[in-house]
Parts: structure tokens; C-alpha cells; sequence
């Protein structure tokens, strides 16, 4: 009898411990004064995870383009001090990001997940579900992920050639000058622009993209860029639909001297089945990739073999086991387990029939969209690619 009751306390620790194990850890912000869209400002966080607690001090701000104006707002955070959230690198700059438009939560989680699978060489945030509150007002699930940066990319800062872009607009001829960019047009974000301008070197990369003979350009394109990092980031664009992510969405960065710019992937909910707007898309539109100068002429120069190495780089993500159906769902799978219970509690402070959504789908019906999405576009390449199951 003694031995009974002794197993079933063990049995009742271990499941108090798992549902302990369980919660999602929680952000709380504490700020004197409203929020700021434009400056960074003091605030104190107090973080959560399994009953310990970390007070952190830190400079706080809104953030967001097109994403501003919904309701729910992300936010850019610098800690005072570096910090190491559960399951993520330890680091000082964080994105806290609302994803409102994406009822599943997982469109940027997977899409970055996915990257990383299929390379060690594939640059992209790493994510953490969080809840958050704000001065004891509860402000809903959020993702936080690590800011891309000079440290995450791993770039030797004292090299004079490691350099990293947010999103240059590198891949069209055209220039479009505005208020915010006229000092920054390619807006580099290492090293600082007024202590190392490498504005001229990103100028003859474009110089050489639009305006090389083919011979030259078959010849020195990968001394300018790695290849096959850009046929991963072409398939991934291609599996998800992100038509967004062909000019912008993306961090250019160069490690040092001896190596060739690289593409790390950012912004990733115009994917899977929805437009960035969050209309729905089950292939009715279809990216081309050949809007960009460098994935069109990769493509229409033959001696490259582009084409070739692309399919076959499918070929290989499918057969590893990437890019498929059944990993798809087990990420969709492994998110849900954290997040499920957390999707209605947000609901109720963001409803999910607002006017931003063009339609009124549950949490379940969008999961299901996603693997319905994938099952249409993995049939479409695997025909494109000339590729057969065995």
C-alpha cells in the first residue's frame, strides 16, 4: 500500500512538473510613457519561465511598415545587458513580434526553421513563443526573435569587407529616393554607415548585375555571391509562394574579405497559402522569381547550369526529407503542442473575425489551409522539377 501511494506522488510530481515545463514563459513591460514609433525608451522587463524570474533593463519602441497599422503592434527591444531567453542564443537586440496577421502563429517560425534545416550555412532568426504584458495589461502571444545582426551572422567585424544590408533595393535597376533613405539608400546596417560608407562596393555588385556581359557574369557571379545559399533561398520562395520575400524580406551580408555575399531570410507571413495582407492564395497567384536581376539571369545564362542545380538541389531536399508533407506537419505539430492553449486567450483580446482578415477561419481551419497549401505546391514542383517519389 505504502509503495502504491509513494509511485502515485512520484506520478503526480512528474505531471506537475511536465505542465510546468509547458508554459509559455511571459514578457512583462513596464514603461512610464506611451510608446514610441520613432525613438527607443527606457523601460524594465520582467520575465517569466517556469515560476524564476529575471527583472532586465532595456530601451523599448514600437516597429512595423505595412504591419503598423493593425492593432496589435510588435516591438524592437535592447536590453542593457545581454540576455538568454529559454531556447534562444544569449544577445541584447530582440524583435517582439505581434504576428497578427497570421492566425497559425507559425508562417515566420517555420519558414525560418526551414531554412536553417536545410543548411548549416542558411542565416535566419531563431523564434520563441512568449506572452506578454504590458504594465499588467495581458497584450497577447507574441514570437520573439532574434534581430539580425553583425554578431548573429557571425561577420568578422575587423575585417574592413563584412558588411550587412536590411533589405537593399539591389535586384532593380531603378532608384527610388525617399525622406528616409536619401542617407542611406541601401540601408546598411554594418559597419555604421558614417564610419565605414560601403555604399560603393554594394553599387559595383549592382553595376556588374545589371549591366555584365553574360561570359563575365557566368564567370564572376560566385565570387560575388554563394550560390548555393541563393538556390536555397529560391526554393524556399518558391515552396512557400513568398512572392514578398523576391525584393525585399531579406538581410545581405558579407563575412569577411574572403567570402561572397550571403542572404539571410527575414518576414516570412506571405506564405503558406496567404498574401502578406493575409488574402487567401492557394496558388491562384505564383511568384516570379525572375523579377529579380540576379535569379533571372542565374536562370537565362545556360553555361550557369542554374536550372539544373536547382532541381537537383530539389531532388536532394526531397528525398532528405525537407521538403515534404510529413516534416511540414511535424513542425506544425511541435508548434501546436506549445501554443494551442494560447490561441484562444488571445483571441479574446484580438479577435479573429476582425476587419483585417478577409475571412473568418479558426486557428484549426488555417493549420489545415497550410497543409492543404503545401500538398498543391509540393505536387507543382515535383512536376516543374521533373521529380518522381521513389
Amino acid at each position: 500500500m505504502k509503495v502504491s501511494i509513494l509511485l502515485f506522488l512520484i506520478l503526480a510530481i512528474c505531471i506537475f512538473n511536465a505542465c510546468q515545463e509547458d508554459q509559455i514563459p511571459e514578457l512583462h513591460i513596464l514603461k512610464e510613457s506611451e510608446f514610441s514609433w520613432d525613438e527607443k525608451e527606457n523601460c524594465k522587463i520582467v520575465f517569466t519561465h517556469n515560476e524564476e524570474t529575471d527583472t532586465l533593463n532595456g530601451e523599448i519602441k514600437f516597429r512595423g511598415g505595412m504591419s503598423s497599422k493593425y492593432f496589435k503592434h510588435s516591438f524592437s527591444l535592447e536590453l542593457d545587458d545581454k540576455f538568454s531567453f529559454p531556447d534562444l542564443p544569449k544577445d541584447d537586440d530582440w524583435i517582439i513580434n505581434a504576428n497578427y496577421i497570421d492566425k497559425t502563429f507559425m508562417r515566420h517560425k517555420i519558414s525560418f526553421d526551414l531554412f536553417r534545416e536545410m543548411s548549416e550555412k542558411n542565416i535566419a532568426a531563431q523564434t520563441s513563443y512568449i506572452n506578454v504584458k504590458v504594465n499588467n495589461k495581458y497584450e497577447g502571444l507574441y514570437v520573439l526573435m532574434e534581430k539580425i545582426n553583425g554578431g548573429m551572422v557571425e561577420l568578422e567585424k575587423q575585417d574592413t569587407m563584412a558588411m550587412i544590408f536590411k533589405e537593399p533595393p539591389i535586384f532593380k535597376e531603378e532608384k527610388e529616393f525617399t525622406e528616409e533613405n536619401a542617407s542611406n539608400y541601401y540601408d546598411q546596417k554594418f559597419p555604421k554607415i558614417n564610419y565605414r560608407d560601403k555604399t560603393a562596393y554594394l553599387e559595383e555588385f549592382k553595376t556588374f548585375l545589371f549591366h555584365s556581359s553574360d561570359e563575365e557574369f557566368s564567370d564572376k557571379i560566385s565570387e560575388w555571391i554563394d550560390i548555393e545559399n541563393v538556390i536555397d533561398w529560391n526554393l524556399l520562395l518558391l515552396f512557400s509562394n513568398n512572392s514578398d520575400g523576391i525584393m525585399k524580406n531579406f538581410y545581405l551580408y558579407k563575412i569577411d574579405a574572403s567570402t561572397p555575399f550571403r542572404i539571410a531570410i527575414w518576414d516570412y507571413d506571405h506564405s503558406f497559402g496567404r498574401d502578406g495582407d493575409n488574402e487567401k492564395n492557394m496558388m491562384e497567384r505564383e511568384l516570379d522569381c525572375k523579377r529579380s536581376v540576379l535569379i533571372r539571369r542565374l536562370m537565362e545564362i545556360e553555361s550557369i547550369g542554374y536550372s539544373e542545380m536547382l532541381a537537383s538541389r530539389w531532388k536532394e531536399l526531397r528525398e532528405n526529407d525537407i521538403f515534404s508533407i510529413e516534416n511540414f506537419k511535424k513542425h506544425i505539430q511541435k508548434n501546436d503542442k506549445i501554443i494551442r492553449k494560447e490561441i484562444k486567450k488571445n483571441a479574446e483580446v484580438w479577435p479573429l473575425n476582425d476587419k483585417w482578415y478577409y475571412d473568418d477561419n479558426s486557428y484549426q481551419q488555417e493549420l489545415d489551409l497550410m497543409i492543404e497549401f503545401v500538398e498543391i505546391r509540393l505536387k507543382q514542383l515535383d512536376e516543374s522539377f521533373k521529380y518522381k517519389q521513389q
